[in-house]
């Protein structure tokens, strides 16, 4: 094979942050870019220096050899130190060349490709290289390395990794992986990543390494990564968020212990074991349950103490008292557990005072923690979950935390939810088949260190309100807390954080001036403050009944955000990738991808729709529906449904389309694929929307069915997700030039369409497109979200992108027109 390399290379400096990853694209017009085998990616930031290098491997699936242009964007204002490519096994380098067709090139490559998806790179900065050859049926290597200074705002270190790649969502044939590593002459506190689920390693108070890696990785978002140091025992980093300067912002703040100071102010706890031993604990549960106990007693220091309840019909103690920690107590503890017979039935009341019993009578400064386990609902002594709770509560003036695990699907999911909400603890779930042990194990790391108790937020130069967790859980070491809500003001103002530590009162305050407006890139703030509040509301509602101002808000909120609940259940959307290529058969093309443009065609580009979209059903023929008429359909079920009373709007069919379409899926797996991932992620999709709008029904006459029994601990599992979310999540809606989206049967549709509008429909990639762009650039908000649009324009016309249908030149005067608002 000749090793003769062309590298011309081009820098061309504009706009914000790049917004898409390595790319290597065949010359040959029909194929798409070349398949992404492995994507490495290792950054040092040390005092917001960062240097990142990235090492990349396409593979050429066809016979022959290509050639290819290679193309990278990196940061504004970055310096590339090195880039380079392998060859036979050998590192050659390359030149930098100087260039200023960039936005051309870009076109050019949207129109070859049909991928609306490259769109993302205009107007941002660009590494060109042309290769020849990619030899066939082989791998190629590229290296690059950069310099550039991350930003920095109200003491949070910004990191921005351009991951995402084509409107397809490619994915990586073998892994993705990403190291960061942080290295500050101040303490590293705050470490959040809102698009990616990080490891995070603290060498020191001063370094700490920031880990994702995934097997055949869904490269569909940026890798965004936030960092704050600060020289406080405790650190409060805000992210701010103000889209619009005439209404509240939103916020994130970030509150994390130093982990130095953290170990030294360790304070001695009080633990309660209770464990259910009832008829219903079969033998497996049983031993999971004591080697989790076990644990939990092994991982206590010395200095704390620890008692041991059981209950079934009737309630019995290890010893009357808490004990130390010692060698002796902790092996007779063991032994008890290991004498523990299942039989009777569920006092839980009894045995929750028994625990609360145990606390001291005079303040000791030690937190007070019950470890909560049950298997069922309760049959012994008060049967009544409303009486149980409140009971609890009225004796609670001590601050005592209820940690509470359900145990199998036969729990009163409800009832553990509001023992664990009102002690400012959190509910688990074992579900069958799954390991106690390793849940228990997770939970006790994590709040076996507590730092600060009581937690209190307050506020002066601004107004904060629309609090979530509205009730602020304790700070532990190894772990932060994470607040959400919104701010009324702007400009300087302050945050109190007050609360016990050890103890004695501490308060920490901080300064921050909030803004009047902000910039792009931190939108996420306030998806998932929505995430949270929605999850908020729908517990009150599961657990009080419905009341239409809650349910008005929360279907309000769901639409705007694409939030799966009981009322919008449609908008579920499966949370796995779309395989690389097509199990068995091909699945035919997909809104976005031509016939053989990566999905179902060998494994070139990987591509998978909007990286969760199942396939777009075919009209007769096998040909695609066009956009228009998948619109049309949409709206006219949505007026059959508004006749009868039904609300939900044009998404409200959205589900059924969506079902037929993962079925079709999920019959064209082989046998031996129906148990993997893809799989997976659309039954349990299907599974979603069934327990959703089960529980619609439920509410209507049924409220207890939402709250015991497998569907309560679904529900309560869904919502307890909402109100913990703190990573972004695919949603069935987007904003887009100032509408609101939704994906229907693989068209996204402005959710305000009528039937009765004028219609225009261009052909994508066509020359109307271009020139609609070239008039006006944020309709690439628009035409990211794919080739099977319709939109409607500021002057209520229906805007439609088809690839396959629709008129290739539109006339200035035309375009214009579309723009003028109404």
């Amino acid at each position: 094979m000749s090793s003769r390399i062309l590298f011309v290379f081009v820098l061309f400096v504009a706009g914000q942050a790049a917004r898409g990853n390595g790319l290597l694209v065949p010359s040959e017009r029909g194929l798409p870019p070349l398949a992404m085998v492995a994507h490495k990616v290792d950054a040092v930031i040390d005092e917001q220096v960062a240097v990142t290098t990235v090492e990349q491997t396409f593979r050429n699936h066809t016979s022959r050899p290509l050639e290819a242009t290679y193309l990278f964007p990196v940061p504004r204002g970055a310096s590339v130190n090195k880039f380079s490519m392998w060859i036979d096994g050998r590192e050659t380098a390359g030149e930098l060349m100087d260039a200023k067709k960039a936005h051309a090139i870009y076109t050019e490559i949207v129109r070859r490709t049909q991928d609306p998806g490259l769109l993302e790179y205009l107007g941002n900065d660009l590494l060109r290289m042309r290769v020849f050859p990619v030899p066939a049926n082989g791998d190629v290597k590229v290296k690059v390395s950069y310099t550039h200074v991350a930003p920095k705002e109200s003491g949070l270190v910004e990191f921005l990794y351009p991951a995402k790649t084509d409107g397809r969502a490619t994915r990586t044939l073998d892994a993705f992986s990403m190291r960061i590593t942080l290295k500050s002459k101040t303490a590293i506190q705050s470490i959040y990543s809102p698009t990616h689920a990080v490891s995070i390693q603290r060498k020191s108070d001063r370094e700490a390494i920031v880990d994702f890696e995934k097997y055949q990785a869904l490269l569909d978002k940026d890798f965004q990564l936030f960092y704050a140091t600060n020289a406080n025992p405790i650190g409060i980093s805000p992210i701010l968020y103000r889209p619009v300067s005439s209404q509240d912002g939103y916020f994130m703040l970030m509150v994390s212990p130093a982990t130095e100071a953290a170990k030294n102010q360790r304070v001695p706890r009080d633990v309660v074991l209770v464990l259910d031993k009832s008829g219903s604990m079969s033998d497996a549960k049983m031993a999971q349950a004591r080697k989790a106990l076990k644990f939990c007693l092994n991982s206590l220091n010395p200095e704390d103490r620890f008692g041991l309840v059981s209950f079934a019909t009737i309630v019995s103690n290890f010893e009357d008292s808490l004990k130390s920690a010692s060698k002796d107590n902790l092996e007779r503890a063991e032994k008890w557990l290991d004498d523990l017979r299942q039989s009777g039935g569920t006092a839980i009341l009894p045995a929750l005072n028994a625990a609360m019993d145990m606390r001291p009578k005079t303040d000791t400064g030690r937190s007070f923690t019950v470890v909560f386990f049950t298997d069922g609902v309760p049959t012994v002594d008060e049967t009544n979950p409303d009486r149980i709770v409140n009971a609890i509560k009225s004796r609670n003036s001590a601050s005592t935390r209820i940690f509470t695990f359900g145990v199998g699907d036969d729990v009163n999911a409800a009832m553990l939810d509001q023992l664990s909400e009102a002690t400012r603890a959190v509910s688990t779930y074992v579900r069958p088949q799954e390991d106690i042990e390793a849940k228990v194990s997770g939970l006790h790391a994590r709040i076996s260190h507590p730092v600060m108790t009581n937690v209190k937020l307050s506020s002066t130069g601004v107004r904060l309100h629309e609090v979530y967790p509205v009730q602020l859980p304790d700070l532990f070491h190894g772990s932060q807390l994470v607040v959400f809500g919104r701010f009324s003001g702007h400009g300087p103002g302050s945050v109190k954080l007050s609360g016990l530590v050890g103890g004695e009162t501490r308060e920490l305050v901080e300064e921050f001036t909030f803004p009047e407006r902000t910039t792009e890139g931190k939108e996420f703030v306030e998806h998932l403050w929505a995430r949270r509040k929605v999850g908020y509301i729908l517990d009150q509602i599961r657990i009080n009944g419905e009341r239409k101002e809650l349910v008005d808000e929360v279907t309000d909120l769901a639409k705007r955000y694409g939030i799966a609940t009981p009322y919008t259940s449609y908008l579920v959307v499966p949370d796995g990738p779309m395989p690389v290529s097509a199990p068995g058969r091909s699945f035919g093309a997909l809104p976005g991808n031509r016939p053989g443009s990566g999905f179902g065609s060998g494994g070139f580009g990987g591509g998978a729709g909007a990286g969760f979209l199942p396939p777009m059903p075919t009209a007769p023929g096998g040909a695609l529906p066009k956009a228009s008429e998948v619109a049309k359909e949409a709206a006219g079920q949505a007026r059959r449904e508004q006749a009868e009373g039904k609300s939900g709007g044009l998404a409200a069919g959205r589900g059924a389309v969506q079902n037929k379409q993962i079925d079709e899926a999920l019959k064209q797996l082989k046998p031996e694929d129906r148990k993997g991932a893809y799989a997976d992620a659309l039954e349990k999709a299907k599974k979603d929307q069934t327990v959703l709008a089960e529980a619609d029904k439920n509410y209507k006459g049924n409220l207890a069915a939402n709250q015991i029994g497998r569907q309560g601990v679904d529900l309560a599992v869904a919502s307890n997700e909402l109100r913990n979310q703190s990573r972004l999540t695919q949603t069935a809606n987007r904003a887009a030039y100032g509408r609101n989206c939704v994906e229907i049967g693989g068209v996204w549709i402005d959710d305000q369409y009528d039937a009765k509008m004028k219609l225009v429909t261009i052909r994508a990639q066509g020359k109307a497109y271009f020139r609609i762009l070239e008039k006006q650039s944020k309709m690439k908000e628009v035409y990211k979200l794919g080739n099977f649009v319709v939109w409607v324009a500021p002057n209520g016309d229906a805007l439609a992108i088809d690839p396959n249908d629709g008129v290739d030149e539109l006339s200035d005067e035309a375009i214009d027109k579309l723009f003028v608002r109404k």
